[in-house]
């Protein structure tokens, strides 16, 4: 079977067994077969442990794999390690296609783990009678169904019971089984909008590796962007040249968390994964050589990722000279993201003379517009309402400007979340005018707490990003300058 044949089967099965099954709560087995039937997969599922009796979700338990008498695509094993080499070698007779090994203690624990690591191989033929993903993951996520719909239907990890999701356009390739579990959840109860394709934990990959999924991926045109974090690379080359493969596609953007790239980090790759160390100097020339988006910590990984998924979404212009404008209500906040503009390669380019113009209508004589990018609005706010004019009518049309000047590539806005300031905030207006732009339209929310939840939430169901900070909000900005310098023609 190909490489991208069998991904297909493990990312869209037809049928899955449980091994391991159970009706404890507390057990594995249990969350992940929850996480099937609750979330409608429309495959078959069957349940394998010959010590537990009765039903499950009205699913009778079956003793031995062995006992279903119809195909399994696929074996998802959450047992201890020291039952797998047997229970393996029954799926090979049942002819399953693959298997999902959730277990630890492999060669991440030393000569005992690599023995039965051995045993797999030994088994499997070199894996030619079946493949496996793992072991030491924590399984597959796939989001199914219309992004925009209440359909959903998922086949997870069994981390725990996974209920509010939406599908998007990310995908995500993990070598940490928290990226398909605590992360994942985290990630999509902060940000209940943004949406995921498929998540792939590999863990100590095996067999089956980071660069079948990315291959899979980038052949796959539902998913545009693909958050990868790796603690080893299974074959540099091959992951350069797929990284470069990407580079050359419009719809298509790879962003990269290395781990261990330190000597205390590989120490503890080696207890987690049980991955070789790398030489650092070998690191940074495969992530150089790659041309990914390479990020420092989770949280970027998935801001970033965040942000490419919207411009994907929206079909916004990507920027490639970095010039913004900032819309604010203050002359501090305006001299900090001069600097972090600056610091990040990014520029508050001169406004275009139509722009200008504008601004010199709606300013007071007593406080003039600034030439360059940097609008503090406030003063205009102030004349409106000393001529009772309607605050969000002068903000419409300074938002119409900026969109509309071609030096400027972006806006970015301050705004001040307060119940005693929405009347100068009109935010359904705000989100009218952010959905027509096309260009990225990124807000940095201050005030009350609840307000600014209010108003996130309300962005994120339009598609438009905020964020918690102007550094933040800089930053993301630049990684869509660099993805466009980084695009081959």
């Amino acid at each position: 079977m190909e490489n991208s044949d069998i991904i297909h089967t493990f990312l869209h099965p037809k049928s899955v067994a449980v091994i391991g099954a159970s009706k404890k709560l507390a057990k594995g087995g249990f969350r992940i077969t929850t996480n099937l039937i609750t979330n409608n997969f429309k495959g078959k599922v069957y349940l394998v442990n010959p010590n537990a009796k009765g039903n499950l979700y009205n699913l009778e338990f079956k003793k031995s794999i062995l006992d279903i008498e119809d195909d399994i695509d696929i074996a998802i094993f959450y047992v201890p390690n020291r039952f797998i080499p047997h229970l393996l070698e029954e799926c090979i007779e049942k002819g399953v296609k693959g298997a999902i090994i959730e277990a630890s203690g492999f060669e991440e624990v030393g000569s005992k783990g690599l023995e039965l690591k051995k045993k797999l191989i030994e088994i499997t033929d070199n894996f030619t009678k079946i493949r496996i993903l793992g072991p030491n993951c924590m399984g597959l996520s796939t989001f199914i169904g219309d992004s925009d719909s209440e359909q959903k239907e998922a086949f997870f990890s069994g981390f725990g019971p996974f209920s509010t999701f939406k599908r998007g356009n990310i995908g995500l390739i993990s070598q940490s089984g928290m990226l398909n579990g605590g992360y994942l959840m985290h990630i999509m109860t902060q940000y209940p909008h943004l949406g995921f394709r498929y998540s792939c934990s590999i863990g100590n990959k095996t067999d089956i590796s980071e660069l079948e999924f990315l291959e899979y991926m980038l052949s796959d045109d539902t998913v545009n962007v693909i958050a990868i974090y790796l603690e080893s690379f299974k074959d540099p080359r091959k992951f350069i040249e797929l990284c470069k493969k990407a580079k050359s596609m419009p719809n298509k953007t790879i962003i990269l968390l290395r781990g261990g790239v330190t000597s205390q980090g590989q120490k503890a790759t080696r207890s987690h994964t049980g991955s070789m160390a790398e030489n650092a100097r070998l690191i940074q020339g495969i992530i150089k050589q790659s041309g990914v988006i390479y990020v420092n910590n989770f949280y970027e990984l998935f801001q970033f990722a965040r942000s490419f998924s919207i411009m994907y979404k929206t079909g916004q212009a990507f920027p490639k000279k970095g010039n913004v404008s900032f819309l604010a209500g203050s002359g501090g906040a305006g001299t900090l993201i001069a600097d972090l503009t600056m610091i990040h390669g990014l520029k508050l380019p001169i406004l275009h003379d139509k722009t200008y113009s504008v601004l010199v209508e709606v300013f007071p004589e007593w406080m003039p517009p600034n030439r360059f990018a940097f609008v503090d609005i406030w003063p205009a706010m102030e004349k409106a309402m000393m001529r009772r004019e309607k605050p969000e009518v002068v903000l419409s049309r300074v938002y119409k400007a900026l969109i509309e000047d071609p030096n400027v590539e972006g806006i970015f806005n301050m705004l001040f979340c307060s119940k005693q300031f929405n009347a100068l905030n009109d935010i359904d207006e705000l989100i009218k005018v952010a959905e027509k732009s096309p260009k990225p339209f990124y807000f940095w929310l201050v005030g009350e707490a609840k307000e600014v939840q209010r108003i996130s939430d309300q962005l994120g169901k339009h598609n438009i990003l905020d964020f918690p900070s102007l550094e933040d909000m800089v930053k993301n900005f630049k990684t869509l300058v660099q993805n466009s310098n980084n695009f081959i023609n």
